[in-house]
Protein backbone atom coordinates (compact mmCIF):
# COMPACT_ATOMS: atom_id res chain seq x y z
CA UNK A 1 0.00 0.00 0.00
CA UNK A 2 1.37 3.45 -0.93
CA UNK A 3 2.17 6.21 1.56
CA UNK A 4 -0.84 8.26 0.41
CA UNK A 5 -3.20 5.29 0.58
CA UNK A 6 -2.03 4.41 4.09
CA UNK A 7 -2.48 7.94 5.38
CA UNK A 8 -5.94 8.29 3.82
CA UNK A 9 -7.16 4.96 5.21
CA UNK A 10 -5.86 5.69 8.71
CA UNK A 11 -7.26 9.22 8.56
CA UNK A 12 -10.75 7.99 7.66
CA UNK A 13 -10.78 5.43 10.50
CA UNK A 14 -9.54 7.88 13.10
CA UNK A 15 -11.97 10.64 12.13
CA UNK A 16 -14.87 8.21 12.33
CA UNK A 17 -13.77 7.06 15.79
CA UNK A 18 -12.89 10.48 17.24
CA UNK A 19 -15.52 12.80 15.83
CA UNK A 20 -18.51 11.04 14.25
CA UNK A 21 -20.30 10.30 17.54
CA UNK A 22 -19.48 13.67 19.09
CA UNK A 23 -20.28 16.08 16.28
CA UNK A 24 -22.92 16.03 13.52
CA UNK A 25 -21.63 15.46 10.02
CA UNK A 26 -22.01 19.10 8.95
CA UNK A 27 -19.78 20.50 11.71
CA UNK A 28 -16.17 21.46 11.00
CA UNK A 29 -14.00 19.19 13.24
CA UNK A 30 -13.79 16.27 10.75
CA UNK A 31 -13.02 18.71 7.91
CA UNK A 32 -10.33 20.38 10.05
CA UNK A 33 -8.87 16.95 10.84
CA UNK A 34 -8.56 16.16 7.12
CA UNK A 35 -6.98 19.53 6.41
CA UNK A 36 -4.45 18.97 9.20
CA UNK A 37 -3.57 15.62 7.68
CA UNK A 38 -3.20 17.21 4.23
CA UNK A 39 -0.98 19.91 5.69
CA UNK A 40 1.23 17.37 7.48
CA UNK A 41 1.42 15.36 4.27
CA UNK A 42 2.41 18.44 2.25
CA UNK A 43 5.08 19.34 4.81
CA UNK A 44 6.56 15.82 4.98
CA UNK A 45 10.10 15.66 3.62
CA UNK A 46 12.40 12.74 2.81
CA UNK A 47 15.98 13.05 4.07
CA UNK A 48 18.42 10.16 3.75
CA UNK A 49 15.58 7.71 3.45
CA UNK A 50 13.69 9.07 6.49
CA UNK A 51 10.37 10.91 6.42
CA UNK A 52 9.97 13.92 8.71
CA UNK A 53 7.30 16.57 9.29
CA UNK A 54 6.76 19.57 11.62
CA UNK A 55 5.05 18.80 14.95
CA UNK A 56 3.33 22.14 15.65
CA UNK A 57 0.13 23.24 13.86
CA UNK A 58 -2.13 26.25 14.44
CA UNK A 59 -5.78 26.00 13.32
CA UNK A 60 -7.48 29.36 12.66
CA UNK A 61 -11.25 29.67 12.27
CA UNK A 62 -13.65 32.63 12.15
CA UNK A 63 -14.59 34.19 15.51
CA UNK A 64 -18.14 32.87 15.05
CA UNK A 65 -16.95 29.30 14.47
CA UNK A 66 -14.48 29.59 17.34
CA UNK A 67 -17.24 30.72 19.70
CA UNK A 68 -19.30 27.69 18.72
CA UNK A 69 -16.41 25.22 19.05
CA UNK A 70 -14.62 26.71 22.05
CA UNK A 71 -16.51 24.52 24.54
CA UNK A 72 -14.83 21.49 22.93
CA UNK A 73 -11.47 23.17 22.19
CA UNK A 74 -9.41 21.14 24.67
CA UNK A 75 -10.83 17.84 23.39
CA UNK A 76 -10.45 18.83 19.74
CA UNK A 77 -6.84 19.98 20.08
CA UNK A 78 -5.94 16.77 21.88
CA UNK A 79 -7.80 14.60 19.35
CA UNK A 80 -6.25 16.36 16.33
CA UNK A 81 -2.76 15.96 17.83
CA UNK A 82 -3.48 12.28 18.49
CA UNK A 83 -4.58 11.89 14.87
CA UNK A 84 -1.31 13.32 13.56
CA UNK A 85 0.70 11.21 16.01
CA UNK A 86 -1.10 8.01 15.03
CA UNK A 87 -0.83 8.65 11.30
CA UNK A 88 2.85 9.54 11.55
CA UNK A 89 3.51 6.26 13.38
CA UNK A 90 1.57 4.23 10.81
CA UNK A 91 3.43 5.61 7.79
CA UNK A 92 6.88 6.01 9.34
CA UNK A 93 7.00 9.81 9.71
CA UNK A 94 8.99 11.35 12.57
CA UNK A 95 8.35 14.86 13.90
CA UNK A 96 11.24 17.31 13.75
CA UNK A 97 10.42 19.27 16.92
CA UNK A 98 8.87 17.08 19.59
CA UNK A 99 5.40 15.56 19.94
CA UNK A 100 2.51 16.51 17.66
CA UNK A 101 0.55 19.48 18.99
CA UNK A 102 -2.35 21.54 17.67
CA UNK A 103 -3.74 24.89 18.87
CA UNK A 104 -7.04 26.42 17.71
CA UNK A 105 -7.72 30.17 17.74
CA UNK A 106 -10.05 32.72 16.12
CA UNK A 107 -8.86 34.99 13.30
CA UNK A 108 -10.85 37.89 11.90
CA UNK A 109 -9.65 37.35 8.33
CA UNK A 110 -10.92 33.74 8.15
CA UNK A 111 -14.44 33.55 6.65
CA UNK A 112 -17.25 31.71 8.40
CA UNK A 113 -16.97 27.97 7.69
CA UNK A 114 -13.36 28.22 6.44
CA UNK A 115 -10.12 27.03 8.04
CA UNK A 116 -6.55 28.33 7.85
CA UNK A 117 -3.64 26.24 9.10
CA UNK A 118 -0.14 27.48 9.86
CA UNK A 119 2.85 25.31 10.68
CA UNK A 120 5.66 25.75 13.18
CA UNK A 121 6.28 26.68 16.80
CA UNK A 122 5.75 30.42 16.22
CA UNK A 123 2.30 29.74 14.78
CA UNK A 124 1.13 27.76 17.80
CA UNK A 125 2.67 30.25 20.21
CA UNK A 126 0.79 33.18 18.69
CA UNK A 127 -2.41 31.16 18.56
CA UNK A 128 -2.51 31.02 22.35
CA UNK A 129 -3.25 34.74 22.88
CA UNK A 130 -6.62 36.46 22.50
CA UNK A 131 -8.74 39.40 23.64
CA UNK A 132 -12.31 38.67 24.73
CA UNK A 133 -14.92 41.43 24.79
CA UNK A 134 -16.25 41.97 28.32
CA UNK A 135 -18.14 45.25 27.82
CA UNK A 136 -18.56 46.68 24.35
CA UNK A 137 -19.67 45.94 20.79
CA UNK A 138 -19.93 43.22 19.60
CA UNK A 139 -20.58 41.44 22.92
CA UNK A 140 -18.58 38.28 23.76
CA UNK A 141 -16.40 38.63 20.63
CA UNK A 142 -13.00 36.90 20.76
CA UNK A 143 -10.05 38.34 18.81
CA UNK A 144 -6.88 36.36 18.14
CA UNK A 145 -3.63 38.20 18.93
CA UNK A 146 -0.46 37.53 16.99
CA UNK A 147 2.52 39.70 16.08
CA UNK A 148 1.33 43.33 16.31
CA UNK A 149 -2.42 43.95 16.60
CA UNK A 150 -3.77 47.50 16.39
CA UNK A 151 -6.76 48.49 18.52
CA UNK A 152 -8.85 51.56 17.73
CA UNK A 153 -11.91 53.15 16.18
CA UNK A 154 -10.32 53.51 12.73
CA UNK A 155 -10.87 50.97 9.96
CA UNK A 156 -7.11 50.43 9.67
CA UNK A 157 -7.11 48.64 13.04
CA UNK A 158 -7.19 44.86 13.27
CA UNK A 159 -9.58 45.24 16.24
CA UNK A 160 -12.11 47.95 15.39
CA UNK A 161 -14.04 49.16 18.45
CA UNK A 162 -17.42 50.84 18.01
CA UNK A 163 -16.93 53.28 20.89
CA UNK A 164 -16.75 57.09 20.52
CA UNK A 165 -14.48 57.28 23.59
CA UNK A 166 -11.84 55.19 21.76
CA UNK A 167 -9.27 57.01 19.62
CA UNK A 168 -8.90 56.08 15.95
CA UNK A 169 -5.42 54.70 16.69
CA UNK A 170 -5.75 53.87 20.38
CA UNK A 171 -3.25 51.13 21.28
CA UNK A 172 -1.38 48.08 20.04
CA UNK A 173 -1.01 44.64 21.55
CA UNK A 174 2.17 42.94 20.39
CA UNK A 175 3.80 39.59 21.00
CA UNK A 176 7.54 39.96 21.49
CA UNK A 177 8.72 36.34 21.62
CA UNK A 178 6.47 34.83 24.27
CA UNK A 179 5.96 38.18 26.05
CA UNK A 180 2.65 39.96 25.28
CA UNK A 181 2.65 43.75 25.76
CA UNK A 182 0.05 46.52 25.37
CA UNK A 183 1.22 49.99 24.28
CA UNK A 184 -0.93 53.12 24.35
CA UNK A 185 -0.60 55.25 21.19
CA UNK A 186 -1.24 58.61 22.84
CA UNK A 187 -4.98 58.03 23.02
CA UNK A 188 -7.26 60.75 24.39
CA UNK A 189 -8.92 58.66 27.10
CA UNK A 190 -6.05 56.30 27.85
CA UNK A 191 -5.36 52.58 28.03
CA UNK A 192 -5.91 50.81 31.36
CA UNK A 193 -4.80 47.43 32.68
CA UNK A 194 -6.71 46.19 35.73
CA UNK A 195 -7.93 49.73 36.39
CA UNK A 196 -4.50 51.40 36.14
CA UNK A 197 -3.63 53.75 33.29
CA UNK A 198 -0.52 52.58 31.43
CA UNK A 199 1.70 53.60 28.55
CA UNK A 200 3.41 50.21 28.20
CA UNK A 201 2.50 47.12 30.20
CA UNK A 202 3.31 43.40 30.03
CA UNK A 203 0.16 41.28 30.03
CA UNK A 204 -0.77 38.17 31.95
CA UNK A 205 -3.63 35.74 31.52
CA UNK A 206 -6.86 37.23 32.90
CA UNK A 207 -5.77 40.89 32.82
CA UNK A 208 -8.63 43.28 32.05
CA UNK A 209 -7.87 45.98 29.49
CA UNK A 210 -9.94 49.12 29.06
CA UNK A 211 -9.83 51.23 25.91
CA UNK A 212 -12.13 54.22 26.43
CA UNK A 213 -15.35 52.67 27.76
CA UNK A 214 -14.66 49.26 26.17
CA UNK A 215 -13.42 46.50 28.46
CA UNK A 216 -11.65 43.36 27.20
CA UNK A 217 -9.97 40.40 28.90
CA UNK A 218 -6.56 39.16 27.82
CA UNK A 219 -6.45 35.35 27.63
CA UNK A 220 -3.51 33.00 27.26
CA UNK A 221 -4.48 29.38 26.68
Amino acid sequence: MSFLAKIEQACALFIERAFAKTFPSDVEPPQIARKLVSTMQAQTRADNGRLSAPAAYAVYVSPEDFERLTEHAEYLQRAWAELLHDLAAKVGVTFTDGEARVAMAPRESVPLGAVAIEVGEAATRNAHFSLRMVKGVPPDRVYSIGGTTRVGRGDESEIVLVDPSVSRAHAIVEIDGARPVVRDLGSTNGTFVNGRRVSVEALRDGDELRFGNTRMRFESA
